[in-house]
């Protein structure tokens, strides 16, 4: 860079002033460079880091040239946010450990939490981790005992290691997540003596490791930790599969890892309910092996369905035909066509047979058509005949489509096809336009050379004949596919369709034997003069067409974009500008390209000015191009757009001079005085007025005291995001007035970023007469974390406060939850009769709780049930059953139980969830005494189990923590004569089928009629939906059994297990057919009747055949 020699501050500033933002830091690092030998230039930095922050901010740029950092230690202590976080940046990019060490020192927290972080993200020598190590030293030496916690996961793994035993117990569930992302091994160390450690249903675990598990299944690096965090948890049976987020609605390790999701759920205990495969089922089959398809489908039979067979992969069709061949028929035992026609060779021509004799064809000429297809070629041409003569043209166009569609299945017949095609090229247009549909069903790698001439004549039939437009579109997707196979035919072609008919093909997608380079050569080639031809004729539709449509391949085509670039330059083209400018915007130009096209687009008041790509540019990279838009000259409606594209932008305004942020201010004011102007409008120039760096805030100020709502609000609320904090003393005074109310809040913005001791001693002498105002100071100062704050807080606690502002101080004493203090006036407000403040001490966070102080939570929750308003004992109450915890001393379980027997029924229904959530697994003989005395008390049974306890209860294993308790109710229900229908009930809400069947058989003799029909309706019933019935139950030995039985009611029960074992697969084996026949049979009405109306849906056609031949061999 040659030397320059400035005089003052005001010539440099004018000579940046024509400069882009890049060659302005170039021009600064060079003066940078210069300093260190000429004193005028030091003397001229030096002026400018003592001056407004933009001239600051092109002083801390000179330090890259310099390496003078005493310039950035001066702006550690800016008024500017952005300016401290450049400061830090450059003296950690360029300075020593103890400098950088010294800095960070001297920062507020955020910006030394945000410089750790940085700090732990760089890769190689500026990682640094002795810095972090040192910081946090210098941290404990200070007593900052939050902020060391935050970021000692940052640290380097010695200082880790001697820091972590004093804090792991009581983690929260963010730093289980920074432990997680900073030493993965290290907390899934510590993870696994947590699950060893924890009780099965520990809910605080469950959380805990999920939580972990969704941050590692996120990043590549630690999937591996995820997955053996499942496989642990859920074989020492701590966390159920269930529980973590497998597939629906995340479905995060179906996405990173199919293949070990399913070896994880086919290996598990648990099964899944099919809820979690919803959206992700096609994507996951086709992912996985055979033996995982086979193992998966037959675990989950229900998993499949119709519309997914197309998806999945050739050697999984034929078993999942297997599967579900007799169950997929509808009612006229017709499968669907998605299947029919994605059958494997063999069954495909068998179906199609079998379905050819069906009488419901014959009324259904388009489905037989479609049937014929599926026969070989031959057999096939001779049954459509009377079809492709049809006088329909209907008829005529689906034989012609289905029959050239047909050819995929036998590529030796691709010849007669387009043979066909060429037979009926007079046809229609629309029916032209099916069996071009029908011909981009053939994949391209099925063509050979020798099918190419057959091809051209077909092209150019079509190009010669009035084809419609999407005619002429399906043949260009064709052409398309044909690239990767045949290029230079298919580009020839395409060329040909674009010159004379200009239509272009939708989205390419190159994908053959032919490298992707090699067909763009081709294409490049042979399409030049039909570039030329577009360009020629101005049609820039088909022009943009053609470029999104080789999007992914522009790289290879530099032609195509240089034609688009031309479009520029033709004015009779302008029209059509923004669409191009949407295309070319994606992709590298050349040098010097936006320079140039961007003063002729915008020198003129033309639409193509308000794109926001050609506005964002200039905001990013041009800044010496701006003057169009903030200096316009009064041309609506074109001034209009440029003014909307101004509006979009939301920061980056440090790249714009002082000068160019007035002229955009000008125009904001201005703007914001016009009647004209939407209020939404306005909103939005306020917004960004407080954005502009440069710019005084005493228009936001004026504007905060608007007599316009709305507009006082915003700008009150922007000067609380200002980047620096000359908006306090404002929203300080608002406080004062009817203000207040938005003012509070945006001092929280506004004091994030100062030092916690001067945030503080501003929050002190905030006046506290108003409510909101009030309540909002307490809560900021409890958020400080700070000694100070905790003694001001308990200052205040001694006043007479309102009851919202105490509430919110209850709130802010969350922050010191180790503190006797804290539990002290916990305790307080849960025992005071105002039921606002009892709820204060309700949702209390215990995940970073100690087990000491968890111990006082259970205190505190035991007074709120005791409370006499409802309302706070409701609370609780909902609080328990949300977030159950871990009470080994029983401290709640006598009151939970008291409450069962309320006199308000949503009061018992939350009751009794939190009896089982608490107590399922240690208090069963609690729990067994209470239904013992509910039996004596019909109206309280009901009211305590029939829904309460039953709606909670699942057969699925992540509920089986309750199954040991469902087996005690039922021991006590079965002494109970008026219970049979609450049992059957209980069995099958509670239980799965392995654990039912011991109680049917002695069930039996006890089943009243409504107990029966109930227990025959769940037997028939779609049992994995209800998730009792799992794959590979065998129903079989119980069903024999009661068969046997002299009882009508067992053979009925036995009935309608033998229809239960029919399954998914809707398949009757011979088998099954007899048994079902010796039940109609029956002497009893109550099974005969039943028995004839069981539909027997699809018979299996191989024994049928089995049957016939056998029949014939008699005969």
């Amino acid at each position: 860079m040659s030397s320059h020699n400035h005089a003052d501050v005001s010539s440099l500033l004018h000579e940046l002033e024509a400069l882009t933002h890049t060659q302005r830091t170039k021009h600064l690092i060079g003066l940078g460079q210069q300093s260190l030998t000429s004193p005028q230039t030091t003397h001229l930095i030096t002026t400018l880091s003592h001056g407004t922050p933009y001239t600051q901010l092109l002083a801390l740029k000179t330090i890259h040239g310099s390496r003078n950092l005493s310039l950035a230690k001066h702006l550690l202590s800016a008024n500017s946010k952005y300016l401290r976080t450049q400061a830090i940046n450059v003296i950690c990019c360029l300075g020593s450990d103890e400098q950088v060490l010294d800095a960070l020192k001297n920062v507020e927290r955020l910006l030394q939490g945000r410089t750790v972080r940085r700090l732990w993200s760089a890769r190689g020598r500026r990682r640094r981790g002795g810095i972090i190590d040192g910081f946090l030293e210098w941290l404990r030496e200070e007593g900052e005992v939050v902020l060391w916690r935050e970021l000692l996961p940052y640290g380097g793994r010695e200082g880790l290691e001697r820091g972590l035993p004093e804090v792991i117990g009581d983690f929260s569930l963010l730093e289980w997540g920074r432990l997680a992302k900073c030493w993965p091994e290290i907390a899934k160390r510590e993870l696994w003596a947590l699950i060893e450690a924890s009780e099965e249903g520990d809910m605080l675990l469950r959380r805990t490791v999920c939580y972990v598990f969704t941050q590692w299944i996120s990043h590549d690096s630690t999937v591996d930790f995820a997955l053996s965090l499942v496989r642990i948890a859920v074989e020492k049976e701590k966390v159920p599969l269930a529980a973590f987020p497998i597939g629906w609605p995340k479905g995060t390790l179906f996405k990173r890892r199919p293949v070990q999701a399913v070896d994880l759920i086919v290996d598990a205990k648990d099964d899944l309910g099919t809820d979690a495969f919803i959206f992700q089922t096609e994507k996951l089959l086709r992912k996985i092996s055979l033996q995982q398809f086979l193992a998966l489908t037959k675990r989950y039979p229900t998993l499949l369905e119709e519309h997914m067979f197309s998806n999945l992969s050739t050697e999984q069709k034929l078993p999942a035909y297997e599967l579900i061949r007799v169950a997929w028929r509808d009612e006229n035992d017709a499968l669907g066509w998605v299947v029919l026609e994605q059958l494997p060779a063999e069954q495909r021509i068998a179906e199609a047979r079998r379905h050819l004799k069906l009488k419901w064809l014959d009324i259904n000429p388009d489905r037989r058509i479609k049937c014929v297809a599926l026969l070989p070629w031959n057999e096939a041409m001779q049954l459509q005949k009377p079809y492709l003569r049809s006088s329909d043209a209907d008829i005529r166009s689906e034989a012609l489509s289905q029959q050239i569609k047909a050819a995929r299945y036998d590529s030796a017949h691709i010849e007669d096809a387009l043979k066909l095609i060429l037979n009926h090229k007079n046809e229609a247009a629309t029916i032209q336009r099916e069996y071009f549909r029908a011909l981009t069903d053939i994949p391209a790698s099925r063509f050979k050379e020798s099918h190419l001439e057959l091809l051209t004549q077909i092209v150019r039939n079509a190009l010669d004949s009035a084809a419609a437009t999407i005619t002429l579109y399906l043949l260009t997707e064709f052409v398309g596919s044909m690239l990767s196979v045949h290029p230079t035919w298919a580009a020839r072609q395409m060329a040909l369709i674009v010159k004379e008919r200009a239509a272009v093909p939708g989205k390419v997608q190159l994908s053959g034997v032919v490298p992707v380079k090699e067909v763009m050569s081709v294409v490049q080639s042979e399409m030049s003069a039909a570039l030329e031809s577009l360009l020629r004729k101005q049609d820039a539709a088909a022009l943009t067409t053609l470029a999104r449509s080789f999007e992914e391949y522009m790289k290879y085509w530099p032609e195509l974009l240089e034609t688009c670039n031309k479009a520029f330059e033709i004015p009779e083209m302008e029209s059509s500008h923004e669409m191009i400018m949407e295309v070319i915007s994606k992709f590298k130009q050349s040098p010097g390209f936006w320079e140039r096209i961007i003063p002729l687009l915008t020198k003129e008041n033309k639409d193509i000015a308000g794109s926001r790509h050609i506005v964002r540019r200039i905001h990013r990279q041009y800044q010496n191009l701006l003057r169009p838009y903030i200096n316009p000259t009064e041309a609506p409606p074109s001034y209009t757009r440029k003014r909307d594209a101004l509006d979009e932008l939301r920061g980056g305004f440090w790249r714009w001079t002082p000068a160019q942020q007035q002229a955009l201010t000008e125009i904001i004011l201005k703007d914001l005085a016009n009647e004209d102007v939407t209020s939404e409008k306005k909103v939005s120039y306020i917004w960004q007025l407080g954005l502009l760096p440069s710019i005084s805030t005493s228009h936001l100020i004026t504007l905060a005291s608007d007599e316009r709502p709305i507009i006082q609000e915003t700008a009150l609320k922007a000067l609380g995001r200002l980047d620096s904090s000359l908006g306090v003393p404002t929203l300080l005074s608002a406080l004062e007035d009817d203000r207040g109310r938005i003012a509070i809040y945006a001092l929280r913005s506004a004091l994030k970023d100062l030092p916690k001791s001067e945030a503080f001693e501003i929050l002190k002498s905030v006046p506290s007469t108003k409510v909101t105002v009030a309540k909002e100071t307490v809560r900021l100062i409890g958020d400080l974390e700070t000694e100070d704050a905790f003694q001001w807080l308990l200052e205040t606690e001694k006043g007479s406060l309102h009851a919202s502002v105490r509430k919110a101080l209850l709130r802010a004493l969350w922050s010191f939850l180790d503190r006797d203090e804290t539990w002290k006036m916990f305790t307080l407000a849960a025992a005071d009769p105002e039921a606002d403040v009892a709820k204060g001490v309700i949702s209390i966070p215990i995940d970073s709780m100690s087990l000491e102080t968890r111990q006082k939570h259970l205190n505190l929750l035991l007074i709120l049930l005791q409370h006499p308003t409802p309302e706070v004992r409701l609370e609780t109450l909902k609080r328990l059953t949300s977030m159950p915890l871990s009470d080994p001393e029983n401290v709640l379980s006598e009151r939970l139980f008291q409450l069962v027997r309320s006199e308000y029924q949503d009061e018992v229904d939350v009751a009794v969830r939190a009896i089982f959530a608490t107590y399922a697994r240690t208090q069963i003989p609690l729990i067994v005494a209470l239904y013992e005395s509910l039996v004596q008390d019909r109206k309280l049974l009901i009211r305590v189990h029939d829904t309460p306890y039953v709606s909670q209860i699942s057969p699925r294993d992540e509920m089986r923590l309750l199954r040991p308790v469902t087996h005690a109710i039922l021991g006590v229900l079965e002494r109970d004569r008026l219970s049979v229908k609450r049992r059957v009930r209980l069995l099958f809400e509670g239980l799965p089928w392995e654990e039912i069947r011991g109680y049917l058989i002695d069930l039996v003799p006890n089943l009243t009629a409504d107990a029966l029909v109930f227990l025959c309706e769940q037997l028939e019933d779609e049992g994995w939906s209800a998730g009792w019935k799992r794959a590979g139950d065998d129903y079989s030995l119980t069903e024999k059994e009661l068969a046997k039985s002299t009882d009508e009611r067992a053979r009925r029960v036995a009935l309608s297990l033998l229809v239960s074992s029919v399954g998914e697969n809707g398949e009757w084996t011979k088998e099954k057919r007899d048994r079902l026949d010796k039940y109609r049979e029956d002497k009893s009405v109550l099974v005969a009747e039943r028995a004839w109306e069981v539909e027997v849906k699809g018979v299996d056609d191989e024994e049928d055949e089995e049957t016939e031949s056998g029949d014939a061999g008699d005969a």
